[in-house]
């Protein structure tokens, strides 16, 4: 006779967002569902629900657990001693990197049911607070700006990079000439333009 698993564990909320952020790395989250995760983890089918009311919600903390190690990486960049403008120079080219390298991810967090038709307040919450760090990156390198326009000038700076990730990992961008622009530079060619053009005078 089979021991049963159990219904608690210590750390399974972490546990489980741990597993859930693989498989939506791999898989993406439409096929992902709270059962196999608890399988996966080796808890009862029932002991995520102790955390996560249903899928949704456990898709909504999986999306905003990616956004605040963002945000925390965009900070701890701000405290590396860079310099203003290599600080927001890097947490363009960080966000890049995160978005080739998560594309299931990046859907998630931007173009999935948590966003459609309208985003969740939680979402739109980490979304506006990344927005803010962003704007307020800007305006340390050019302080005689308002706060409108460094959003402005970041909504400008983060539509190119966003709208440049997206093209790639839909393989509309890609190597051309027979790889003579590789992806590397084709991002940093564009990354350093809307900078550039961001923090322009």
């Amino acid at each position: 006779m089979k021991p049963k698993k159990p219904y608690h564990k210590e750390n399974l909320r972490q546990d489980l967002i741990d597993a859930g952020r693989e498989y939506v790395r791999i898989n993406g989250h439409q096929g992902l569902s709270i059962r196999m995760l608890a399988q996966q983890v080796g808890v009862s089918p029932g002991a995520p629900y102790h955390h996560f009311p249903d899928r949704r919600a456990f898709l909504l903390a999986l999306a905003i657990d990616q956004f605040e190690g963002l945000l925390q990486e965009a900070s701890a960049k701000a405290e590396d001693g860079l310099s203003a403008v290599d600080v927001v120079k890097s947490r363009a080219m960080n966000f890049v990197r995160f978005a080739l390298d998560n594309p299931h991810m990046l859907e998630l967090m931007y173009e999935s049911d948590l966003t459609r038709p309208e985003v969740a307040p939680q979402l739109q919450h980490y979304q506006e607070l990344s927005h803010q760090s962003g704007a307020d990156s800007i305006r340390r390198c050019l302080p005689d700006i308002n706060e409108k326009e460094a959003g402005l000038r970041n909504i400008g700076l983060w539509t190119s990079i966003y709208g440049l990730v997206s093209m790639i990992n839909k393989g509309i961008i890609r190597p051309f000439d027979d790889g003579r622009y590789s992806i590397e530079e084709i991002c940093d060619w564009v990354v350093d333009r809307a900078v550039g053009s961001a923090l322009a005078a």
